[in-house]
């Protein structure tokens, strides 16, 4: 990026992935709050589990491609460990299994505990993004 190279430069990377991981998270929050917001005009109580996992899935897959695209340009060297079908599909496997513990926390965090939406995506986005490097940094790229 800017005609450096910082490719060997782990803290570097890992600053850049902040980034890239922080505006993504401020897009799935603002997506989720859009959708959430909408879904719910004119419901009752009892749906606000479905809305909460709904508004959650739209969120994520929305922003886990702003985060893949970004992701290749400025932190990870895609099609460097594994030709491009193939990248796609880890991916793929990696972002839904992110969105498989994304909606469990989702549904403890607002059905069991009944937590506030909001607080409870940022708290569970804060615990995916852990699962969502280190499966992309030790499986996916290099």
């Amino acid at each position: 990026m800017f005609g450096i190279d910082y490719s060997h430069n782990e803290w570097v990377k890992i600053l850049l992935y902040l980034f890239v991981g922080g505006t993504a998270a401020l897009l799935e929050w603002g997506l989720f709050f859009l959708f959430y917001t909408l879904m719910m005009a004119g419901q009752t109580f009892s749906v606000v589990t479905v809305t909460v996992l709904m508004a959650t899935t739209l969120a994520f897959t929305l922003s886990t491609l702003y985060h893949y695209f970004l992701g290749n340009v400025l932190v990870f060297n895609s099609g460097s460990r594994y030709k491009r079908g193939k990248e796609l599909s880890l991916i793929f496997v990696v972002s839904v299994t992110g969105l498989v513990f994304n909606l469990v926390l989702m549904f403890v965090f607002t059905g069991w505990f009944k937590w506030q939406p909001m607080g409870s995506k940022v708290l569970a986005s804060c615990i995916v993004v852990v699962w969502n490097y280190l499966s992309r940094k030790k499986w996916i790229f290099k």
